[in-house]
C-alpha cells in the first residue's frame, strides 16, 4: 500500500475527509496510464491486498491511497519512479508485508527524496 499526503497523513485522516471519486480516478489514471481501469464499486481500504487485477483507491483533501500488487516489493527504496514523483511536493509512505514468508518494508519519501527505507525479513 502507499499513500500520498500534503501533511501529516494521520492528522489528515483523522478529520475523516470525503472521498473525491474525482480525484480518486484521475489519480488511478495517472499512476496506471497504460491499464484500462474500470470502477468495480465501493468499498474500504484497509484491505491492502487486492488481487493481482484490482486496484483499491481513495483520494481524499489532503491524502491519498492506494493499493495494488505494485508495492509488494521487498526493496522499498527501488519503488518505481512514477509512484514516488507523484509526490514530488508531499510526503509518500510505503508499507508492504508478506505475512506467508514473514517479510515487513516500509519507506519514506519527502517532496521526492528519500528519507527512509526499511526491510525486516523473518
Amino acid at each position: 500500500m502507499i499513500g500520498y499526503a500534503d501533511d501529516n497523513a494521520g492528522t489528515i485522516l483523522r478529520r475523516g475527509p470525503l472521498l473525491d471519486r474525482d480525484a480518486t480516478l484521475q489519480l488511478a489514471n495517472s499512476l496506471f496510464p497504460k491499464d484500462k481501469l474500470e470502477p468495480v464499486g465501493d468499498g474500504d481500504l484497509s484491505y491492502t491486498c487486492p488481487p493481482d487485477d484490482e486496484l483499491h483507491i481513495g483520494s481524499f483533501p489532503g491524502v491519498s491511497i492506494v493499493a495494488a500488487k505494485e508495492f509488494a516489493i521487498d526493496r522499498p527504496s527501488e519503488l518505481a519512479v512514477p509512484f514516488v514523483s507523484r509526490g514530488e511536493l508531499g510526503t509518500v509512505y510505503l508499507h508492504a508485508m508478506h505475512s506467508v514468508v514473514d517479510w515487513f518494508a516500509c519507506a519514506k519519501w519527502t517532496n521526492g527524496k528519500l528519507v527512509r527505507s526499511h526491510w525486516c525479513p523473518n
